[in-house]
């Protein structure tokens, strides 16, 4: 008889330094950050805390990391840099971990980088002595600013002891190959790397993922909240109440986006701007009486 998971029982974690590596465990992808040294070299630094901010109305991103970091102080003095995702390699790991290490130069890094930097080839984004270059090896690169201002706005941010990059997103760059996959309707997806962060006082953990699948998403008829967001996107003008999202959500996934479709058609023939709980119940009215 299986052992239930029940028997084996919890205990409390000492709180420490690092919290998310020496307390508990955070398997993540990470981000290789290029940025301009002061002497005008691309330095390249290794960051696990690295994730999206702002998804739907923005694409930002924030990284935390040491104030006194390589990375944090090129990109508060140039407010530039860019996220390089790569896949796995096994012959690069090491060098991405001596990355990490504090206190190199950029110089000294670019004695054993076995990565090769290539130009930007976005317009506007050649390398000069705030925008870096970025990693030929990179399946997908973020280009980014430093949103200063709202830094400096927001005291959680710009007190913390811990550098706090909020970057707006100006350009995502993806590999041609893999470009036609980003939605999700092909077979394969990159092999993306884990890290499982700093182990023990001497080791740091790495992780190859097994080759991703695909599953389809189950067919519970959206919630209004799914229905309001996919509902929002479909124009610019027209919006939706909450309470019209309410209306709609018996309507299987599979022909959510014709039926919002049809609605904002409807709205924008007749100078409708927000579809609200009566426009919607209006419709359903002439279709019944159709």
């Amino acid at each position: 008889m299986a052992e239930s998971a029940a028997t084996d029982q919890f205990v409390s974690s000492p709180m420490r330094d690092n919290w998310y590596q020496r307390s508990s465990f955070l398997g993540s992808t990470f981000a290789l950050i290029t940025s301009v040294s002061e002497d005008g070299q691309t330095n390249i630094g290794p960051y696990q805390l690295s994730f999206p901010f702002e998804v739907n109305t923005g694409r930002s991103w924030m990284v935390i990391s040491r104030n006194t970091s390589n990375t944090a102080t090129n990109v508060h003095r140039t407010h530039k840099c860019a996220l390089n995702f790569i896949e796995y390699d096994e012959d690069k790991i090491e060098t991405i971990l001596k990355f990490g290490y504090p206190g190199q130069t950029t110089t000294q890094k670019m004695e054993y980088n076995n990565f090769e930097l290539i130009d930007s080839p976005t317009p506007g984004r050649e390398p000069s002595d705030i925008y870096p270059r970025i990693l030929a090896e990179a399946f997908q690169v973020y280009e980014c600013t430093l949103d200063i201002d709202r830094i400096n706005e927001n005291p959680i941010l710009r007190d913390s002891p811990s550098a706090h990059l909020l970057l707006n997103i100006d350009n995502i760059l993806v590999k041609e190959k893999w470009m036609k996959l980003v939605d999700g309707s092909g077979d394969e997806m990159p092999r993306i790397p884990l890290t499982y962060g700093f182990r023990g006082g001497s080791t740091f953990w790495f992780g190859e993922t097994q080759p991703a699948y695909k599953l389809p998403i189950p067919d519970l008829g959206p919630n209004h909240e799914l229905v309001h967001y996919e509902a929002n996107r479909m124009d610019d003008e027209v919006r939706f109440t909450w309470g019209a999202c309410k209306q709609l959500t018996g309507i299987p996934n599979a022909f959510l986006q014709n039926v919002l479709g049809g609605i904002v058609k409807q709205a924008k023939l007749r100078g409708v701007i927000e579809v609200d709980e009566e426009f919607v119940r209006a419709l359903n009215k002439e279709r019944e009486n159709g």
